[in-house]
């Protein structure tokens, strides 16, 4: 996760609004960093880093909002759109990896019992009837977990899915936000132009 820029010049005998304005100008900055970074949906970090600035964006808003003469809450409630879609975004980007480890554990556990079924008699624990019959139940049940599959299969490809959608819906927002000088218009009702 991206740290947080340092911001230079905050004077605690000072006014409020002058301290908020330093410290929202470099956390606007923070957001539009990525800009040109975003654009590729495979820079996964760079997204997560950059629903991390709009997240620090957010609080910000709604802490240092009373003190301004503006209504903030229009561009609060576009900071929160785009953090909650990144958020969504993010959230596909760390599951999908995690359910194809799963298959992979998977598989190595059914190679695993598939090997033990396939072993020679004689390597196989030793004892009555029905114990070897339990145990082969056993192993056998482990080989049945191949049914789980299809389902993450099935997961996973939902998942992808929705993350073409959602990358999608955050490029129009983005673009949108872009063409409406969304930026600009927050600089100008935070008095930081």
């Amino acid at each position: 996760m991206a740290k947080p820029r340092p911001v230079t010049g905050i004077e605690p005998d000072r006014r409020l609004r002058p301290n908020a304005r330093r410290i929202m100008r470099v956390r606007i900055e923070e957001v539009y960093q990525y800009d040109g970074l975003v654009a590729d949906p495979r820079n996964v970090t760079e997204l997560h880093d950059m629903r991390i600035a709009f997240k620090r964006l957010r609080y910000l808003l709604e802490i240092f909002g009373p003190a301004f003469r503006a209504d903030l809450e229009p561009f609060l409630e576009q900071v929160k759109n785009m953090q909650d879609i990144l958020g969504d975004i993010h959230d596909c980007d760390v599951q999908i990896p995690m359910l194809e480890e799963h298959l992979r554990w998977l598989e190595e556990r059914e190679a695993e019992a598939v090997r033990a079924l396939a072993a020679p008699s004689d390597q196989r624990p030793g004892g009555s009837v029905e114990s070897r019959m339990r145990a082969f139940r056993g192993r056998l049940d482990e080989v049945r977990r191949a049914d789980e599959r299809p389902g993450i299969h099935s997961l996973i490809a939902m998942r992808r899915a929705q993350r073409v959608v959602l990358y999608e819906r955050f490029l129009d927002e983005w673009r949108r936000l872009r063409q409406e000088r969304f930026r600009q218009r927050l600089e100008a009702a935070l008095g930081i132009a």
